[in-house]
């Protein structure tokens, strides 16, 4: 595992990001600072998937699709543990790094979720911010986040906070 992505200041740009998210006061994942930041810095709700209908051979691990006012996050259902939270590390680095995917139209999404394609163009995938081998720049700074985010979650995470420190922060920075 990549802890110290080589990419100049850029880490120290995503620990300014994530340190201005109000988190709650319970050991931190990779899913709460996703939670956290889509609803705190992009102002959606978060549908989190693992339908096993969107996988296929060759297929994505994960893809984010943004939509009005909800972001769409799958992940592969045979993912768990450290792969499920580096996955939606990658997606979350994506928001961060101002990956802005053009909108994937609902027929599309529909189709995607409901399994009714045998594979999806490569248009759709690049809309979707389905990852991919990870051979363009765009893909590697997601990478990189996703191994940062877990670094970063565990290193300044609370250890045995409670509920009233955490509404405490809250109401401090609101």
């Amino acid at each position: 595992m990549r802890l110290k992505p080589r990419r100049g200041g850029l880490t120290n740009k995503w620990a300014a990001v994530l340190e201005e998210l109000v988190l709650p006061a319970s050991p931190w994942t990779t899913e709460t600072l996703l939670r956290a930041y889509v609803r705190q810095m992009r102002g959606a709700k978060l549908v989190l998937s693992r339908d096993a209908n969107v996988v296929y051979p060759g297929g994505p691990s994960g893809m984010w699709i943004p939509g009005d006012g909800v972001d769409l996050v799958w992940a592969h259902p045979a993912a768990h543990g450290v792969q499920y939270a580096h996955i939606l590390g990658h997606e979350l680095g994506h928001m961060v790094n101002g990956d802005q995917p053009d909108p994937v139209g609902l027929l599309d999404t529909m189709r995607l979720l409901q399994g009714m394609c045998s594979h999806i163009s490569p248009e759709l995938m690049e809309a979707a911010m389905c990852r991919t081998d990870g051979a363009d720049a765009r893909e590697r700074a997601a990478e990189d986040f996703g191994y940062f985010a877990e670094t970063w979650a565990a290193k300044e995470g609370p250890k045995g906070a409670t509920l009233l420190v955490a509404n405490m922060r809250e109401s401090l920075n609101t």
